[in-house]
């Protein structure tokens, strides 16, 4: 795609339902093209266009949905924290270990503090 200053509006993808892979080629690569934009009618567009992108892959790649300790171990795993670098973050040793081993389940106030440590949103671990 072209850079935005020389973009003609002929190279983005028309505003309408991604119903092919092609389609979703086209929509994604105009996304790249408009992604910064935080003002006037290709930001307008860019978040118009998200949208349609999101509906077509919650379609055609939907996800099994994690429960929130199967999230927990995931992101542990990505940031390289072992089980002792939660405590304190979820409480002591045991509350911790209970936690990861499905004895215990997550509470709003380890939700939070989870989201805010490993900067996700609190519905990550829902």
């Amino acid at each position: 795609m072209p850079a935005i200053d020389r973009m003609d509006s002929r190279d983005l993808y028309p505003l309408m339902v991604i119903r092919t892979q092609d389609d979703y080629e086209k929509a994604i690569a105009s996304m790249e093209t408009v992604f910064d934009e935080e003002t006037g009618p290709l930001a307008d567009y860019a978040e118009t266009l998200s949208i349609l992108i999101v509906h077509y892959e919650e379609q055609n790649f939907a996800l099994e949905k994690k429960q929130g300790v199967e999230v927990l171990k995931f992101l542990m795993e990505q940031n390289g924290l072992k089980q002792k670098d939660l405590i304190g973050t979820l409480g002591g040793k045991s509350t911790v270990s209970e936690i990861l081993n499905g004895k215990r389940p997550l509470n709003l106030q380890h939700i939070r503090t989870l989201a805010d440590r490993l900067h996700v949103v609190p519905g990550t671990f829902v």
